[in-house]
């Protein structure tokens, strides 16, 4: 006969008060574990709860069996949800060594409570903190893990979702497009268990496939997928951003875009806003810069452009954002101006700055950027070859972004590869030109993935 499970007198109202708490009818709670009546006479106190269907109930009201036991469940329970906020605070001020110190300590007390319904807590913090760390595998790991649960209820499916919509952010970061676009279309389809109890994590779902279908050129779903987010927890600034860049890539009268861009920038000035800051300024600029012809560029604003460059850089926390505006100046005025020195003195500074960034696709790209500069402006095939082969080499060998196949098409021009396959990558090659600022620079322009 198994051991006694040690138990309040009142555990069938805990048990009705944990029901209504999550918004599970008596059908739902007692479905595949007993009939609705026997549920109700437990829940009334007129018979008692086997252990059987104690621990059944308790896995699907996803709360721990000690609740039923314990005296001080409830301020364990405070205690692990206050160590969860306290781990999400930390890692969003990236106190990486506080997070690490809290997460063991995290582990120890869901283990020492016995409450190993927390444990998916633990998996997802571990996996986003990973995340923000660049770990991509190890957070893709625990992530995973989150996802695979077997344990299905309505706190672990929210948790699910935003695990996948994590995953998808790591897919999306190493350019794995149709992996990530597949992925979120399964977590869609798990979101509709549940529609209104994952309302929120379905906004994100919705949010993160427009920013999808707007890296691949598929504006119709981009514009679909923007207007099913509700707003719950995305703010109508951000989806507003999303329609503008929608309505710039349809060809919308740059000028028209421009004004909108000025307002939306006060508008998330006033929100304190930051990275919806830059992303508005990266696409000012560009629009700014491509508006005018090649010689009036220059020496309307290059001074601008200095100048502005120079502000992010001296903000330690945006190293990567101001070698990205560099980056940015220095493509379009490849294309658009003659000008050797003012973009010989951009690839120099963008050099300086290179040294303190992590981020292998960023510093790939400024060795692509340099040859497509000794290669178009200098005439130097040599040296632009070198180069080409230095960003190719920074790349993962399963980076599957579209800087690699510019980096391979350059090397192919270079080597004058003569074929038909040549002829349909330059024609591929042209289409893909106007929609660099997307393709390339899209951690400048496109917002972050929601999770």
């Amino acid at each position: 006969m198994s051991n006694q499970i040690p138990r309040h007198n009142n555990i069938g109202e805990r048990i009705r008060a944990k029901r209504k708490e999550i918004g599970m009818t008596l059908g739902e709670l007692a479905k595949g574990i007993c009939s609705v009546g026997k549920l109700s006479n437990i829940e009334n106190g007129n018979i008692p709860v086997s252990n059987q269907d104690l621990k059944q109930f308790s896995e699907k009201l996803n709360t721990p069996i000690s609740y039923f036991s314990d005296p001080n469940i409830h301020e364990r329970l405070r205690e692990i949800d206050y160590q969860i906020q306290k781990i999400k605070d930390l890692i969003g001020l990236k106190q990486w060594h506080y997070v690490e110190k809290e997460l063991s300590t995290f582990k120890i007390k869901i283990d020492t409570y016995q409450i190993k319904s927390r444990d998916i807590d633990y998996q997802f913090l571990n996996g986003i903190y990973n995340l923000r760390k660049n770990n991509n595998k190890k957070a893709e790991e625990y992530l995973l893990k989150v996802i695979n649960l077997e344990e299905n209820n309505n706190y672990n499916l929210r948790l699910k979702l935003k695990a996948y919509n994590a995953i998808a952010s790591i897919w999306f970061d190493e350019k794995r497009i149709s992996k990530s676009l597949n992925f979120l279309d399964r977590a869609l389809a798990l979101s509709n268990e549940s529609p209104t109890i994952t309302k929120e994590e379905r906004d994100n779902i919705y949010f993160n496939l427009s920013i999808l279908y707007l890296y691949i050129g598929s504006y119709s779903k981009a514009l679909k997928s923007i207007n099913n987010v509700h707003h719950h927890l995305i703010y109508p600034l951000e989806t507003e951003y999303i329609n503008l860049l929608i309505r710039y890539l349809e060809n919308i009268k740059i000028g028209d875009i421009r004004e909108e861009l000025l307002l939306l920038r006060e508008k998330l000035h006033l929100k304190n806003d930051k990275e919806g800051i830059f992303r508005g300024w990266a696409l000012t600029i560009y629009t700014i810069m491509t508006s005018y012809p090649g010689a009036e560029l220059v020496t309307k604003l290059k001074e601008i452009f200095w100048i502005d460059a120079e502000m992010v850089f001296q903000m330690d926390e945006f190293k990567e954002t101001s070698l990205s505006i560099y980056q940015l100046g220095i493509y379009v005025l490849l294309e658009n101006s003659p000008d050797i020195q003012f973009i010989k003195k951009l690839i120099n500074k963008s050099k300086t700055i290179l040294i303190d960034i992590d981020c292998k696709i960023i510093r790939s790209r400024n060795f692509y950027l340099e040859g497509k500069f000794y290669k178009n402006l200098l005439n130097d095939t040599n040296k632009a070859l070198s180069l080409f082969y230095n960003a190719l080499d920074l790349l993962e060998n399963d980076y599957e972004g579209l800087l690699k196949a510019d980096i391979l098409y350059e090397i192919s021009r270079i080597k004058a590869i003569e074929s038909e396959a040549m002829t349909a990558l330059e024609l591929y090659h042209g289409h893909l030109e106007s929609q660099f600022l997307f393709t390339h620079f899209h951690e400048l322009t496109l917002p972050s993935f929601k999770f």
